[in-house]
């Protein structure tokens, strides 16, 4: 170790003998500035700077001055000093400028650790504790990334600190003796920040920018082609301060019910988690005590809300018994208004989804307003609405293989429908499957000697027997109604997201995070959105954004209308929209 310089011997002394001489007095009921230290030896006045920059030379040949630099900048606005203050006070003791320190403050706490331990610093940086037990950063690392993948937010660095005191006694072969960790809490905070991770606000699941994207951008288009070319037929509003209804010009009349689920939450949830941008967790609905709704709102004059009145419903129970029916599923009186206690009652899985619907579907045959109408049901893309009865992947080459069904039934070219038996009906192989080569055969389509399953599925894939509709409308074209699915990541082109949105709002507004709290608010927020009538504004405006798309506005510029005309173009996506986002 070198010699220490005359001044920095002096320095280290006077500093021992100092603190050597100071008596701590116990701490007293009553707080002040004398209940803490002795001062009367100290003036902490402006005469202090220059011990206290002789002070900072000292750290600054162990710590850098960057690191001091920052860390003093950091506390003096912790504890709210005025940057000008800060600035100056920096400046006499010999550190970076106010604005430097910010800089670099920053890329510390948004997780650039390597940005900021690399510049004007060389060497190694790996830590003694690792370069002894290499392998255990090795396990620690694979642990992290494990973790910080999982939707919940439940990895706290506490977490690390215990794995890697396990993994210390498991590989020296020793029983745990030390009250204290191998490794601090600290030191596992840096290992995060070396390694990768950033610890940022546990917000909603990443909004995934594929709006642009080609196969999204023709389908969009084919929606809304789909709708303004047919908008006569629709119940539409108009364009007055107070919107009213627009009676259909064109037969036959629609009736279109908008479907989505939505999750409402209690309790506190970590308001940051730590994350890796490579592996960054979808956000888990069902975390916490929930309250998972799935509900319908109508654009019709009998809205916003599907319900039946009390003749309408016995008719119905009358013909369909297994409306009476028990279930997990919670639904509200006389109609199709799903909710689940998520984590006690279930989820809306595919098969939830499918009960709800066709429970829909057999209400509204005794919906008198609906008589006469054309029923269009509008969903979102999600899996549980998508969900086909099979496909390719279910299915074996050869005889006796996997298969997910008895037959397949499918549409030809000319409008016929056609069904193949998948299992073999007599002969040697009765009752076994038949598996793709042979169904390829029933097909009429050829296949060369050596034809691998891959290849088989890609000459299948274009066949109309595989390009099958999924569950959903399958149930549907049962009782006669079309399901029409949302354009992938296009939010604003479903009028039931703005009824999320106002009764989120008024919840949050009101609760005092508990779940009984909640569930009245929700009562409360229902009733609220049908009072104001928000349902038609947001009907106007599901309609006036598909003329926007079809007037050749962008994902932006349609935002800034479904949103608010101040919103500015740098939003990417309608997820990111705050009040910072909009100009006063």
């Amino acid at each position: 170790m070198p010699k220490l310089r005359h001044r920095n011997s002096q320095l280290r002394t006077a500093l021992r003998t100092r603190w050597s001489n100071e008596n701590v007095s116990e701490a007293r009921e009553e707080s002040s500035d004398n209940d803490y230290m002795d001062t009367a030896e100290i003036d902490f006045s402006d005469g202090i700077i220059a011990d206290i920059s002789d002070l900072v030379e000292m750290i600054k040949r162990n710590s850098g001055l960057k690191n001091l630099s920052v860390i003093l900048y950091m506390t003096l606005r912790h504890f709210k000093v005025k940057c000008e203050n800060i600035d100056t006070f920096l400046k006499d003791i010999g550190l970076m400028t106010c604005k430097t320190s910010h800089k670099w403050a920053q890329i510390f706490v948004k997780g650039g650790y390597e940005e900021y331990i690399t510049e004007n610093r060389g060497g190694k940086q790996a830590d003694s504790f690792f370069d002894s037990f290499p392998e255990i950063e090795v396990e620690a690392k694979m642990f992290v990334l494990e973790q910080c993948s999982k939707k919940s937010a439940a990895f706290k660095t506490s977490d690390l600190v215990k794995f890697i005191d396990d993994k210390y006694y498991e590989t020296i072969e020793s029983v745990k003796q030390l009250v204290e960790p191998v490794r601090s809490e600290s030191s596992c905070r840096l290992d995060l920040r070396r390694w990768g991770a950033k610890f940022v606000p546990n917000s909603q699941r990443p909004y995934f920018e594929g709006h642009e994207r080609a196969d999204v951008v023709k389908y969009r288009e084919e929606f809304i082609s789909y709708f303004l070319s047919r908008k006569n037929n629709y119940y539409t509003l108009t364009d007055d301060e107070q919107p009213m209804w627009n009676i259909p010009t064109k037969n036959p009349p629609t009736i279109l019910l908008c479907h989505d689920e939505s999750t409402f939450r209690s309790g506190e949830v970590s308001p940051k988690r730590w994350i890796f941008d490579e592996k960054r967790p979808f956000f888990s609905k069902g975390h916490g005590r929930s309250l998972m709704i799935s509900d319908f709102i109508v654009l019709h004059p009998s809205g916003p809300f599907f319900q039946l009145n009390d003749n309408e419903y016995k008719k119905a129970i009358k013909k369909y018994k297994n409306l009476l029916d028990d279930t997990d599923v919670n639904y509200a009186e006389r109609s199709a208004t799903a909710s689940v206690n998520v984590g006690v009652d279930g989820y809306f899985d595919n098969d939830t989804i499918l009960a709800q619907f066709e429970r829909l579907f057999q209400l509204m045959e005794f919906k008198d307003d609906y008589r006469n109408h054309v029923i269009e049901v509008l969903v979102d893309n999600a899996r549980t609405h998508t969900s086909k009865q099979y496909s390719l992947f279910d299915f074996g080459k050869g005889i006796y293989t996997r298969c997910p069904v008895d037959k397949i039934q499918f549409i030809d070219e000319n409008g016929a429908t056609k069904s193949i038996d998948c299992y073999f009906e007599c002969g040697p192989n009765k009752n076994k499957s038949k598996g793709l080569v042979e169904i390829c055969k029933e097909l009429d389509i050829k296949l060369h000697d050596k034809c691998k399953l891959h290849e088989i599925r890609d000459i299948l894939s274009k066949h109309r027997a595989f390009q099958n509709v999924s569950k959903l409308e399958q149930l549907a074209n049962k009782y006669k109604i079309k399901i029409i699915f949302s354009p992938k990541y296009h939010c604003e082109c479903n009028p039931i997201e703005g009824l999320w949105c106002n009764m989120k709002l008024f919840v949050r507004q009101r609760s005092d995070q508990t779940f009984d709290k909640m569930i009245r608010l929700i009562s409360d927020a229902r009733a609220h959105f049908v009072d104001k009538k928000i349902a038609l504004k947001l009907f106007r405006r599901f309609w006036r954004t598909l003329e926007a798309y079809a007037q050749g506005q962008t994902y932006t510029e349609v935002l800034q209308l479904y949103f608010s005309q101040l919103c500015r173009g740098t939003v990417k996506y309608h997820r990111k929209i705050t009040n910072a986002n909009l100009d006063a």
